[in-house]
């Protein structure tokens, strides 16, 4: 539970189905010992009021030390590579449906490892299929699906895992609270990183970790065209307001959620395409073996 609305109908609607259920809440940021802002603190007293209010016992587990190594440096790592990382997808990768769901089902006996399910509030949806394969699908809201940030998990993190309000859309999840009088009913959704804060932007605050190098913004024919503060706020896939145009993309680090590829696709596929959140998916074929398509170069360089 996040102490969000999300997560709070999710364990309001899983008592009322007569499952027995308990919150847990994942600190993964701690500020007393980082520059950044987060809201951790009063979202752990969130969750502890609507447990209350619910009559069901909840706990907090520490993640700080897995989220810095694994998530936020590899995180400054990209920027500072000039390429645009998005932390949430490698969070819920390793940290929420890695060491987190591990740490949960460690602490249960074999017997009750069938009985045992994690539920959380993403708007996402799962279907096993005949021959016992667990399927992420997307959410029934097109305007909150969030099957783009899970879209890395692998299939056997999945299969004990379920999601109570991925067939609902928000509006009826927030009447949902309403009616039910949860005390963050009226909480306000949560956007963006946590510890960045309100007050400053995200380029800022990478300023924090990376060293700033201004230079001149180019047009490819070697025409300044204006000055950057570092190239770590205008990296490859950031939305910078930067005009640009390109006809290929290239994809690495392919994950498959049942680990290997579908068969017959030697020659190439088509798959959904979708490179941003709310962005509306598009047909993309991908070529050969390695599954990539080329690029051409964009507009401008920075130098």
């Amino acid at each position: 539970m996040s102490g969000g609305v999300d997560s709070s109908v999710s364990a309001y609607l899983l008592q009322r189905q007569g499952f027995t259920v308990e919150g847990v809440y994942m600190r993964n940021w701690d500020i007393a010992d980082e520059k950044g802002e987060c809201t951790s603190d009063q979202d752990w007293r969130d969750v502890q009021m609507v447990c209350d209010q619910l009559r069901i016992p909840c706990k907090q587990v520490d993640f700080t030390k897995e989220y810095w190594v694994h998530v936020f440096v590899k995180m400054i790592e990209d920027y500072e590579s000039g390429v645009t990382p998005n932390p949430d997808i490698t969070c819920n990768r390793k940290i929420k449906f890695g060491w987190f769901l591990d740490r949960c089902f460690s602490s249960i006996s074999e017997r009750d490892k069938g009985l045992t399910w994690i539920a959380t509030g993403h708007y996402v949806q799962s279907e096993t299929t005949d021959s016992g394969r667990t399927k992420l699908l997307r959410g029934a809201d097109p305007t909150k699906d969030q099957s783009y940030f899970l879209s890395t998990v692998h299939e056997e993190k999945l299969r004990n895992v379920i999601f109570p309000v991925g067939h609902l859309p928000k509006a009826e999840v927030k009447e949902i609270a309403r009616k039910a009088r949860l005390v963050v009913a009226s909480k306000r959704e949560s956007m963006g990183i946590c510890f960045v804060g309100k007050k400053k932007t995200f380029s800022k605050f990478l300023e924090q970790y990376l060293v700033s190098k201004p230079g001149d913004v180019k047009t490819l024919d070697g025409v300044v065209i204006g000055q950057h503060n570092g190239q770590f706020a205008y990296t490859i896939g950031q939305r910078a307001r930067i005009h640009d145009k390109c006809k290929g993309l290239v994809a690495k680090d392919w994950i498959w959620s049942w680990s290997e590829p579908p068969e017959g696709i030697e020659d190439g596929v088509e798959l959904l395409g979708q490179i941003r959140y709310r962005q509306h998916p598009g047909m993309l074929h991908f070529f050969a073996l390695n599954l990539s398509v080329q690029v051409e170069s964009l507009n401008f360089l920075l130098l």
